[in-house]
């Protein structure tokens, strides 16, 4: 198994016989192994999920397969794919799959979460491991909200932790917002501490790798803190 991380909460996962590629949207890729199957995933519509330049991988590799969000599809429909160059033939076989849902592959089982924001979080079945992308699935609370929207998002944040509680993950791809300031790690702490994850990978943190470091030297990691990435995972990304 071996993971990159590419940039911002995009992760290429390379295994045996597949290749997992999660919201791309640029940054220079690893060189891939043509004789493998690519699946690429986007969670949701946001621009720094989702890109049409995904497409291009097809130019370049002989095996790839899509597994896109639904709401992709409701915002930009077959004929602004089709603008973008993307065949009508490619439109078809993409898998569009919505949140709370399973999809089924030659080689993948895959399962999703409603997202707290956008679109779904992943859950992928692969040669014997499973691995948790988050997408924006997150437990966004933030000072300017009120105490009932806040109260709100932990509510549903919790019914989607509540689905996955004691569920192990060979990894799993995490929101750390340094935009939340002094909550910027509760989404990622809640989820280690009801999951069993073998390696935590913090993503969504807009460069600012500093929040790494700034976690592992809370209390609240003391539990999990060997888990999470190091900061040189990050540094090692291809550029």
């Amino acid at each position: 198994m071996n993971i990159n991380y590419i940039e911002h909460s995009c992760f290429s996962i390379e295994l045996d016989n597949v290749i997992l590629l999660f919201d791309y949207y640029t940054g220079k890729l690893p060189e891939f192994n043509p004789e493998k199957t690519i699946y690429v995933f986007s969670s949701h519509k946001h621009q720094d999920h989702f890109s049409f330049s995904i497409f291009k991988l097809l130019k370049e590799y002989p095996h790839v397969r899509y597994i896109l969000s639904k709401d992709i599809k409701r915002k930009f429909g077959a004929k602004f794919f089709y603008n973008q160059g993307v065949d009508e033939k490619v439109y078809k076989e993409i898998q569009f799959i919505g949140s709370c849902d399973t999809l089924e592959t030659p080689e993948l089982l895959i399962e999703t979460l409603t997202s707290t924001d956008e679109g779904a979080a992943f859950i992928v079945n692969a040669e014997g491991k499973t691995f948790y992308h988050a997408g924006d699935l997150n437990l966004w609370t933030w000072d300017c909200d009120s105490e009932g929207d806040n109260k709100d998002m932990t509510d549903r944040f919790e019914i989607e932790m509540a689905k996955i509680k004691g569920r192990h993950f060979d990894a799993a791809f995490l929101v750390l917002d340094p935009r939340q300031k002094d909550k910027f790690c509760l989404g990622f702490d809640y989820f280690m501490r009801v999951t069993n994850t073998d390696k935590a990978y913090p993503m969504h943190f807009w460069k600012d790798t500093s929040v790494i470091s700034r976690l592992k030297a809370m209390e609240c990691s003391k539990p999990y803190r060997s888990k999470i990435a190091d900061t040189l995972e990050y540094e090692k990304a291809p550029v």
